[in-house]
């Protein structure tokens, strides 16, 4: 059978319950409003006439904000959704990697989670019992294949759903956008896995907001906005409208944003990979960059409240990371020193070290991400 996706004029409403606001002057009268005065039900729409057609070979992107429906309407091309109205018909059999989480219990060690998320999914066990080693190495939990699942890292628990996920093919691959929420290492290893499981006449449709996991994989994608599709075409000129989109929605909830006293600052991300203590200068390594404008330069610690700005900060290259993001500039990666006299052990930061970012010495506020190897160098003292 051939892979095909047709979606036409398609709407998906739902049902709310909202309790009427009132103010309550004792707990007799919270009782008797939730007694007398029962919620009421009102429709909302998710997503509102759609019309898009994925044909085989195709790799689709689906662009959006947070809230503009992409995870909706994964679940509708799933059939875990049916539409309120219109036509949604996906020929061929289906592959969903919506939910880092399906199937998994924490109690359950890492080899019987394989065969709960499998099962979850309708993979047989005996395809998943041949799988089960390529499973665990490429999940990086071969000597974990014993422990209980709760004593994994998120990200360990990342690797092993995707890598159950992905050891059946299917003719139709959705991915939600947890798929590009891993490391730049899983990332770049998680768009290699995939493409190798994707015969020529393979559908993949994939969510996310990494322009460079989008750009490797993904030839289509359409943008969506408030549930409605406004773009469709080839990659790169979609991918170009969808950030002129922002920009104009920047610039058009800059006066607000402004008059309410609100940061800056959405754009910019960042993460400490490493810290080193040595005679009181702690020295971190990691990368900063900013997706609609040029890389952040300036970088302050925080302990204990007290803020030190950097003495020293040298830039250098990742490729790896302006790959994932998407980025026009390559210095984001960044080697930073601060004085901190005081300071006598990395122990001492444990639950106090903040770590903030900016475009400016007056504008460090954006936080960035201590990493595993930080936190444990930190727990370690």
């Amino acid at each position: 059978m051939t892979a095909h996706i047709k979606v036409e004029h398609a709407a998906l409403k739902v049902p709310i319950y909202l309790q009427p606001d009132r103010q309550a002057r004792s707990w007799l009268s919270v009782f008797a409003g939730a007694v007398l005065d029962p919620p009421r039900r009102r429709y909302v729409t998710l997503l509102n006439d759609l019309c898009f057609e994925v044909n085989a070979g195709d790799r689709l992107a689906i662009l959006g904000r947070n809230g503009a429906g992409k995870s909706t309407l994964l679940r509708l091309l799933n059939g875990v959704y049916a539409p309120t109205s219109g036509k949604v018909e996906v020929r061929g059999s289906r592959s969903a990697m919506l939910n880092i989480s399906l199937g998994f219990n924490g109690e359950a060690t890492v080899r019987e989670n394989i065969f709960l998320r499998g099962a979850a999914m309708g993979i047989p066990s005996s395809h998943l019992r041949e799988q089960l080693l390529p499973i665990l190495e490429f999940a990086g939990l071969v000597e974990k294949a014993n422990h209980r699942l709760h004593t994994l890292s998120t990200g360990q628990k990342m690797r092993l759903g995707f890598a159950t996920s992905t050891c059946v093919q299917s003719d139709v691959i959705l991915m939600d956008e947890w798929i590009g929420a891993g490391d730049a290492n899983f990332t770049q290893r998680a768009g290699e896995r995939m493409k190798s499981q994707m015969g020529e006449g393979t559908i993949m449709v994939l969510a996310s907001h990494s322009d460079g996991l989008l750009r490797g994989l993904c030839n289509k994608a359409i943008v969506l906005e408030q549930g409605r599709l406004i773009h469709s075409g080839d990659i790169e000129p979609s991918l170009k409208f969808y950030h002129q989109h922002l920009a104009r929605l920047r610039e058009q909830a800059s006066i607000d944003a402004e008059a309410a006293g609100l940061p800056e600052g959405q754009s910019i991300y960042g993460c400490v990979e490493n810290i080193v203590l040595e005679v009181g200068v702690l020295q971190l390594k990691g990368w900063l960059a900013r997706t609609d404008g040029p890389t952040p330069r300036h970088i302050a610690v925080q302990v204990d409240g007290a803020r030190f700005p950097s003495r020293r900060i040298e830039r250098y290259n990742r490729p790896d990371v302006v790959q994932h993001l998407g980025l026009v500039e390559d210095g984001c990666g960044f080697r930073a020193s601060f004085a901190i006299p005081k300071l006598k052990s990395l122990h001492e930061l444990r639950g106090t070290l903040r770590v903030y970012g900016g475009t400016s010495s007056g504008d460090t506020n954006v936080s960035l991400r201590l990493g595993p190897a930080v936190l444990a160098a930190i727990e370690r003292g």
